[in-house]
């Protein structure tokens, strides 16, 4: 059987596709959810006699396969798009109920259905991803997850909506927060222990937005131009690492565009590579512009190996329903084509036993209290502390110091993001709030705080923040944080920058403060975990999961958002993308600096950053001695079966229990026809220790450590020559270095 060539009919004006789609993804449904059938599958009687779908000890696959064979052409049609807020439907005649979704990465947002069926509407607000990446702790992600995961099954949500995975390319990117840094290997480590962690408790992971969304400027009609060698060892790994080792059971698309194909139809990638060669099972949904911005290549949809429009598939619908009517040669295979679509959908549900279960389970309840400490351990983990001249901090209680707090109210209460990435939380404990449990009357906020108030104090503490979110990105410089640091460091030596946010930016101020904190975005357990670092209770023990540069002209991403009339574009709504279409039609961004991301980039270029990738400081010093590797000779054939062990000691020489991370990195065989990054972290560990304990660790390096992907074979392959491997705390601070020797 030949395989259809689906005509590509006349789009409606663009004006008509957003107003078949809420503009307003966030939107409240409009009440209808309210009587779904929230009921297990079991529960229902008068079910079709023998279905195999009915019967939860058949396989998924046979389960899918056979529930669509149940259904009618118009239930098929239905069931390949979402419905109401932020659901799929059911068929209540087959005893399928709807199956509820929810945002966000660091936690549940409470705010949209379903959660607000709950009778408890709250939910714990995490630090945010990239905090979590901050920790370097994966199995710390693990239990980050899995607290999610329970928070969901109280709250009636099936499939969470994240976690998200796009990378950090470059400081303006108003999603960072959401993600889990610059490197794809730290990244691939984080989300397969969050993943697991979530799925557990059978709450199915979306690990979005595949791929490329990595700004938010004009998202919806931007095309994402990168190199197969980049996208196989930068954007994807940590998106194979989620399918094939997590399991992770759906994929959102972005609303980008990549290399020409629109994300939501993206053949290459979804169809060719996560379906045919990952051997993706489960469901591939779009983001919640749907085709919106693309409607005369809807067409694309049925090959491309996606299956769910979201929020809504009304326009997939029009086209499926004109093409009928115009092309009555091609139903049977649209409606085969719907079949597989539909299959894909609902073998994650049966596979993680969402129609074998009610709605809602109200024993999780009970977890939400050891969430909190989930939430505190994982704020206090990720605090990077990036300065501390003359030792300032920490600023132990005991010495009865005058601390003065000042800064905007928002950036003292600041606690989560914006957009998709936010969550309210409970029981907040705010910056303040926070100090204020161990140093009492001695830690005095003041907003706007007069100059002699500020002379007086023995340490200032400037509190600054940058809210970001989806649906705009972000300025590097901030001349108003510059300005109110000289005027405070003119009055006062002892001045500490605690910084809240996901993003990078500039500090030409930096020689005048003493300290300075990168705080993140701590969750709802922010001023606790702050508190207890400044205070020395805990040692921080972040370390940056991303570089910042010194100018965002360094950057690998330097006018990624100039439009053609010069101007800069940093909104990125759905409003915005169609002005934008209107007046230039597409976005084109180029990724230029092919797998030069992030670390890579700084050091090919000899560009020296401010801070570099795995950077942090604790209240201790860590010493690395006796680096040993298992082989000095690897052969060059990708076997999984070879790898390298690499051991060395970590000491501590202070005087206080602390954790390092240790971080090994590899240096591959550079050469003009094949350049290569200088180092990529390979192997980490973090490690705690007490005073003057001297940590033995070990850690392994795989063959998939010496690959590269070559463009020529479209494979993996190791190169011949000397490779050196290097361990130590950050990408700039290596002191023990071995070489390995790969022969053909």
């Amino acid at each position: 059987m030949t395989t259809p060539v689906w005509t590509a009919l006349a789009a409606d004006p663009i004006d008509a596709g957003i107003d078949r789609v809420d503009l307003a993804p966030n939107a409240k449904s409009d009440g209808a959810i309210n009587h779904l059938d929230t009921r297990a599958l079991s529960e229902h009687p008068h079910l079709p006699a023998g279905a195999i779908y009915t019967d939860p000890k058949a396989t998924p696959e046979a389960r899918a396969k056979d529930a669509v064979q149940h259904m009618t052409f118009e239930e098929k049609l239905e069931m390949t798009g979402g419905t109401g807020s932020r659901c799929y439907p059911g068929v209540e005649r087959l005893g399928l109920r709807t199956v509820h979704m929810q945002n966000a990465s660091q936690g549940v947002c409470t705010e949209l259905e379903p959660a607000q069926l709950a009778k408890q509407e709250k939910s714990t607000a995490f630090p945010c991803t990239l905090m979590l990446a901050a920790t370097w702790d994966d199995s710390l992600a693990k239990d980050y997850g899995r607290a999610i995961g329970e928070e969901c099954r109280a709250l009636y949500v099936d499939i969470l909506e994240g976690p998200g995975i796009n990378l950090y390319r470059h400081s303006a990117g108003g999603r960072n927060f959401e993600y889990l840094g610059e490197d794809p290997f730290l990244a691939s480590r984080m989300v397969v222990n969050y993943v697991e962690g979530l799925q557990s408790l059978n709450t199915i992971a979306t690990v979005k937005h595949f791929i490329g969304n990595d700004q938010e400027a004009v998202r919806h009609v931007a095309n994402i131009t990168v190199s197969e060698r980049a996208l196989h060892e930068i954007y994807l790994p940590p998106f194979v690492a989620a399918i094939t080792e997590a399991d992770a059971g759906a994929v959102m698309t972005g609303n980008n565009a990549v290399n020409g194909w629109p994300g939501a139809a993206d053949q290459p990638l979804v169809g060719d590579f996560l379906r045919a060669k990952l051997g993706f099972r489960g469901m591939v949904m779009s983001d919640f512009s749907n085709c919106m911005f693309w409607l005369n290549r809807r067409n694309l949809i049925f090959d491309s190996g996606h299956s769910l429009m979201m929020s809504k598939n009304a326009l997939f619908v029009d086209y499926v329903r004109q093409l009928m009517a115009e092309h009555p040669e091609q139903i049977a295979a649209a409606e085969k084509a719907l079949d597989t679509m539909v299959e894909e959908n609902l073998y994650p549900l049966f596979k993680f036993g969402v129609y074998d279960r009610p709605g809602r389970d109200l024993t999780y309840l009970r977890t939400f209290a050891a969430h909190k400490e989930v939430a505190r351990r994982t704020a206090e983990e990720g605090i990077t502390l990036l300065k501390n001249v003359d030792h300032l901090l920490p600023l132990e209680p005991q010495h009865g110091k005058r601390i003065l707090l000042t800064g905007s109210t928002k950036a003292l209460t600041i606690y989560a993001g914006q957009g998709s990435g936010s969550v309210a939380g409970y029981d907040r404990t705010d910056y303040p709030a926070g100090l204020a449990k161990i140093y009492g009357d001695k830690a005095m906020v003041r907003f706007t705080p007069t100059d002699d108030e500020v002379r007086q104090a023995d340490v200032v503490l400037l509190f600054s923040e940058k809210r970001a979110g989806e649906g705009r990105d972000i300025a590097f410089e901030e001349p108003e944080v510059t300005e109110q640091v000289n005027h405070l460091a003119a009055l006062n030596p002892n001045l500490v920058m605690i910084f809240s946010g996901g993003n990078g930016f500039a500090m030409p101020w930096l020689p005048k403060v003493k300290g300075l904190v990168f705080a993140f975005i701590g969750g709802q357990e922010c001023g606790n975990a702050l508190a207890n670092v400044i205070s020395g209770r805990i040692s921080p023990s972040g370390r940056l999961p991303f570089t910042i540069e010194k100018n965002f002209a360094d950057s690998p991403g330097k006018n990624y958002n100039l439009r053609p009339d010069g101007q800069l574009q940093w909104a990125g709504g759905q409003a915005d993308s169609k002005k934008f279409q209107a007046q230039f039609g597409q976005f084109e961004i180029k990724y230029a600096e092919g797998i030069f991301v992030g670390y890579r980039w700084y050091q090919h270029q000899q560009i020296e950053p401010q801070f570099p990738f795995g950077f942090g400081l604790s209240y201790m010093a860590f010493e690395f001695k006796n680096l040993k590797i298992s082989a000095r000779e690897f052969s060059a054939k990708v076997d999984a079966k070879q790898s390298v062990t690499v051991d060395l000691d970590v000491i501590n020489t202070g005087k206080q229990t602390g954790k390092e991370v240790v971080q090994v990195y590899v240096g591959l065989p550079s050469t003009e026809a094949m350049p290569q990054p200088p180092e990529q972290l390979k192997a980490f560990a973090k490690v705690a220790l007490d005073p003057g304990q001297t940590r033995h660790v070990q850690l392994k390096l795989g063959a998939a450590s010496f690959a590269y992907w070559d463009e020529k074979t479209h494979d993996w392959a190791v190169l011949p020559g000397v490779y050196q491997i290097m361990a130590g705390s950050s990408s700039a601070d290596l002191p023990l270095k071995a070489n390995l020797t790969v022969t053909e």
